[in-house]
């Protein structure tokens, strides 16, 4: 299976591979070459960051805006009081997960050649940093982007403002069991569909007050100075959605963009140019909403913020462990049989 074709070319961490050469559940759809040793070393996995493989800028597109969210934590940290404001812990919570998620992401990218467990075990842990900050950006847009409307204490909506973490929470919960289960399904539409809705579900349901917001913008409302980024945010996250479901543009001209231009590639980029926007766009609400919304929402206590997200931290962790229990039992049940 992996013996090297007289074709195969050489980079620094060793052959790289076509598609034909490695083993069927490390293949990409669409994508041809630049695939590594299955069973690479962690050397290798370093090495390889300067080859012209199949993974190498889904490492850089989202290692190097994570250390971009770093400075902006650090610039904000030198202006913001953190420690003693309670306003300022949602920022902080969604911070925390901004430098996160991207730098789980591309250690996932870099090591999930280490072998078949290893695979696994690096998406596990993406796929439950991607639920984390969906329920940090929940955490955030119930601080600080609320509309008028539904910070009201009288109406309909008073449950749904007061659960409406609580809720975020299930979702992201959620998010990490089922798109962690479907690395056990084989290839299919239906695991593609599991997968993708695993994730749709919390931006969708996190995004549902900002979208009444933008469209029932009310005359009690501060200057929304922010509508813009947050619209273009959306046409960001909308195109990277796209762009992860149809595999365009590699399902047009396979073997052609395998190394720069696939759609997983630019899904790293459109999604992060959506965070960045939604970053700029919670900064002006952070601003411009404080005397306005500060009196009316209930995340004043750092258990409703921080330990909050810790909790969601450890309980998705819990998870990765039970499923990386499952890859053992499969893997014991395998030898024996």
């Amino acid at each position: 299976m992996l013996g090297m074709s007289l074709s195969a070319a050489r980079g620094l961490s060793g052959p790289i591979y076509h598609v034909h050469e490695v083993p069927e559940h490390f293949h990409e759809h669409f994508i041809l070459r630049g695939y590594r040793h299955p069973k690479s070393s962690v050397t290798q996995c370093l090495l390889s960051l300067f080859d012209a493989t199949n993974e190498t800028l889904n490492f850089w597109t989202h290692f190097l805006p994570s250390w971009y969210f770093l400075y902006v934590l650090y610039h904000l940290w030198k202006t913001v009081d953190f420690v003693a404001d309670s306003y300022t812990w949602p920022l902080l919570c969604y911070l925390l997960v901004c430098c996160a998620f991207p730098l789980t992401s591309a250690a996932a990218h870099l090591f999930n050649v280490m072998s078949d467990r290893a695979r696994h075990v690096c998406f596990f842990l993406d796929y439950s940093a991607l639920s984390l900050f969906s329920f940090g950006v929940a955490i955030l847009y119930r601080a600080y982007c609320f509309p008028c409307d539904l910070l009201t204490d009288e109406g309909p909506f008073t449950w749904y403002r007061n659960n409406y973490v609580n809720m975020a929470a299930m979702f992201a919960i959620l998010c990490t069991l089922i798109s962690c289960a479907t690395r056990f399904m084989k290839p299919s539409p239906a695991r593609k569909a599991l997968r993708l809705g695993s994730f749709a579900v919390p931006y969708v349901y996190d995004s549902i007050p900002l979208v009444y917001r933008l469209i029932h913008t009310r005359l009690g409302e501060p200057h929304f100075s922010a509508q813009y980024l947050y619209t273009r945010q959306f046409m960001f996250a909308l195109l990277a959605a796209f762009l992860y479901a149809s595999h365009l543009p590699e399902r047009l001209l396979p073997g052609i963009f395998d190394i720069v231009g696939h759609s997983h590639q630019l899904f790293h980029v459109f999604s992060i140019l959506a965070v960045m926007d939604q970053l700029q766009a919670v900064l002006l609400d952070f601003q411009e909403r404080r005397e306005f919304v500060h009196h009316r929402w209930n995340l004043e206590q750092p258990s409703h913020s921080l330990a909050y997200l810790a909790a969601i931290f450890w309980i998705n962790l819990f998870v990765i462990f039970l499923f990386t229990l499952r890859l053992l039992r499969l893997k014991h049940k395998l030898k024996t049989s």
